[in-house]
């Protein structure tokens, strides 16, 4: 039988409707509110320990910047006719 991980409780506060918006979608999902929580967090970590998988130090100076973009500018470069110019 495997053992649950340890938990401990954690306060934090957030927007009202946030809040109520989170116990709908859990409501609706029959799962608790810690749950959805604890799935939030970990999508969290794992996307930004991806980003965080860059060279030290002074070689992640080094390195070229990547290209932030939102998706307003992606669509709207999308668009454009670049031989009507």
């Amino acid at each position: 039988m495997r053992a649950q991980p340890m938990k401990i409780k954690v306060g934090t506060q957030v927007e009202r409707e946030t809040y109520q918006n989170l116990k709908i979608a859990a409501a609706r999902e029959r799962r608790p509110i810690s749950e959805i929580i604890q799935e939030a967090i970990e999508d969290y970590l794992r996307q930004h320990s991806e980003s965080e998988k860059r060279a030290p130090g002074l070689a992640r100076l080094l390195e070229p910047d990547p290209l932030r973009l939102t998706s307003r500018q992606i669509r709207g470069s999308l668009t454009v006719d670049f031989f009507d110019q």
